[in-house]
């Protein structure tokens, strides 16, 4: 039995703009700082995926802010605001 493969650097980051991409235009209509911010790292990641050869360390910044704006999207989703 074989052990699946870790994805690569680039399938990471390809992952992560699908996800990105999904969030903007879910936040659109609704958080418009959220979905500015989240459209910034989609393009950041986009720029990443154009090159032949990635920066391992600058990758892995601009997918740690990815992913710390998807949780906040998502988190912003299911948690109901409050009005005061």
């Amino acid at each position: 039995m074989s052990v699946p493969e870790e994805p690569t650097l680039r399938q990471q980051i390809e992952a992560v703009f699908v996800q990105l991409r999904e969030a903007v235009a879910m936040a659109l209509g609704r958080h418009t700082i959220v979905a500015s911010k989240l459209d910034e790292s989609r393009s950041e990641l986009e720029v990443l995926l154009m090159l032949d050869d990635i920066d391992e360390p600058e990758a892995q910044r601009a997918l740690g802010r990815a992913q710390l704006l998807l949780d906040l999207c998502r988190g912003m989703a299911v948690v109901p605001v409050r009005s005061r």
